[in-house]
């Protein structure tokens, strides 16, 4: 952790670890759960590639104007991808505060690929929802989807330390 008021992990760090220092950063992420709650990861080993041209796709898709970016609205209240413009949501309702809709505008993805013996209809039907692809700009379901893979990846390995930082086996959320 570093001198920051933020808690930073080094996942690279972790990663190289011997089985002994891995139980130590494992204690260290045990520790910074517990006080804050929140750590941000460092040495992540995401391709800085992979997020500049998501980065870039995504400042492209929200500059256009609306109504193309409707063409990949989600179809119904509810649906949990595709784009949600302005007025469609309102935040403060999930905490049971009556507020005027959000002025933000977002774009929601899900899995790209559903597990195997997957049979839980709810979960069909939400989670693994299809994900409402807009027709440009070109490039741009390419880069989120290697995006979204280089964020699932991550996550597997955060996991790692997390079944450390428990004291489990590195392993032991893999499937």
């Amino acid at each position: 952790m570093s001198d920051q008021s933020f808690p930073i992990f080094d996942l690279g760090t972790f990663e190289v670890a011997d089985d002994e220092g891995k139980r130590r950063l494992g204690a260290e992420v045990d520790e910074i759960c517990r006080s804050t709650g929140f750590l941000a990861i460092a040495n992540h080993g995401v391709d800085e590639a992979v997020i500049a041209a998501v980065w870039a796709k995504t400042h492209a898709f929200f500059d256009r104007p609306a109504d193309v970016k409707q063409r990949a609205n989600a179809p119904y209240p509810g649906y949990p991808y595709g784009y949600l413009g302005p007025g469609t949501e309102a935040l403060a309702k999930s905490r049971n505060v009556d507020t005027p809709p959000d002025l933000k505008e977002s774009f929601n993805g899900g899995p790209l690929v559903v597990p195997a013996g997957m049979t839980d209809p709810e979960a069909l039907g939400f989670c693994y929802a299809a994900t409402i692809w807009p027709d440009g700009p070109e490039g741009f379901a390419d880069a989120w989807k290697a995006y979204y893979r280089s964020m699932e990846d991550l996550a597997a390995r955060i996991m790692r330390v997390f079944a450390t930082a428990l004291g489990l086996d590195e392993h032991f959320f893999d499937s």
